[in-house]
């Protein structure tokens, strides 16, 4: 069996091509709370790691909210999000 892929569009797509080259890169990491239909983003927080684990661990340690069973899913920011337009 080979590995499952999904499409990337728009801001995704352009944050993985600009990311692919670089050691370390700059994470979204939104807090979740819920589960199955009742998730919902509570803060996404910005933290520079080298991989989704390594975000997802310095977001967890600088949470200072530390709400009770939260998910943290890390993402690559897109340059849109990060506020970048073009010139």
């Amino acid at each position: 069996m080979g590995t499952q892929t999904r499409m990337l569009f728009g801001d995704e797509a352009d944050a993985h091509a600009y990311w692919a080259t670089r050691e370390w890169k700059t994470f979204a990491v939104d807090l979740v709370a819920g589960s199955g239909p009742k998730r919902k983003v509570i803060h996404t927080m910005y933290v520079r790691a080298r991989d989704e684990d390594g975000a997802r661990m310095c977001a967890r340690k600088n949470d200072v909210a530390r709400t009770p069973k939260l998910a943290y899913v890390p993402r690559l920011a897109g340059p849109r999000e990060l506020g970048c337009t073009a010139s």
